[in-house]
């Protein structure tokens, strides 16, 4: 957009980042698509692309049947773990590779991190994970059963329109969202004009407790924070 390009995103979910992030922060990113100049059209899905035969797309077509004309498309569709080559092997596969606590496999000798691991459960597609389990998994292969667990703390980042967004810990339905620093109105400010927001800081709280963090363009902050949730998490693990 800022290069004078007329740009559209579709998202079928009710807001973008809404699984990650909650309705009400999800709708202050979201902010962020309409301060860059792009237009947000949510809760609706891709039906097709059109184009002739052999040539270049010309507009997408949406499901409920709206045309958007378009020169260059996009398209986002996720991920699905490559475990197709483990059919028939003695390792447990259920929406990526089944581990314990500590990236060990149904098979005591062997390990997997990663997208495609399910540790505890939970697949965790973060960069962080990719980085952090391996110290796990390898002490855990030496020793020849589970001594440690990976399950550090969620993390994740996005860059959208000159802005930075940051989070970190466990978010669920339910969780009380409050903004300790700046304000939801103006978080990012206007990239089209080259202006920078106030930032913002959000914790999540249940019972008491904090349970993670977001934050757009408010990192010190969000570091003290995130280093905050760590310290817990590594202390509900100890079982202290």
């Amino acid at each position: 957009a800022v290069l004078g390009h007329d740009v559209t995103v579709v998202e079928a979910a009710p807001l973008p980042l809404a699984a990650q992030l909650g309705p009400e922060m999800a709708s202050v990113c979201a902010g962020l698509h309409a301060r860059g100049g792009v237009a947000l059209l949510t809760g609706v899905g891709v039906a097709g692309l059109r184009g002739a035969a052999g040539r270049s797309v010309t507009a997408v077509e949406l499901a409920d049947g709206r045309l958007l004309p378009a020169d260059v498309v996009v398209v986002g569709i996720g991920a699905i773990p490559n475990t197709q080559w483990l059919a028939g092997s003695p390792l447990a596969v259920d929406d990526g590779i089944l581990c314990d606590d500590g990236c060990v496999t149904t098979l005591p000798q062997v390990v997997a991190v990663g997208d495609v691991a399910r540790v505890g459960g939970a697949r965790a597609e973060h960069w962080t994970s990719a980085t952090e389990q391996p110290r796990a998994a390898v002490r855990n292969l030496l020793a020849g059963h589970t001594v440690e667990s990976a399950h550090s703390l969620p993390y994740f980042w996005s860059d959208q329109y000159g802005s930075r967004i940051q989070f970190a810990g466990h978010r669920t339905s339910g969780d009380i969202v409050r903004i300790v620093e700046g304000s939801s109105a103006d978080p990012g400010g206007d990239p089209t004009a080259g202006a920078r927001g106030r930032g913002l800081l959000a914790v999540y709280e249940r019972a008491g407790r904090t349970t993670a963090a977001l934050a757009i363009d408010c990192a010190r902050p969000f570091m003290k924070a995130r280093r905050g949730l760590a310290a817990d998490r590594a202390a509900e693990l100890a079982g202290v």
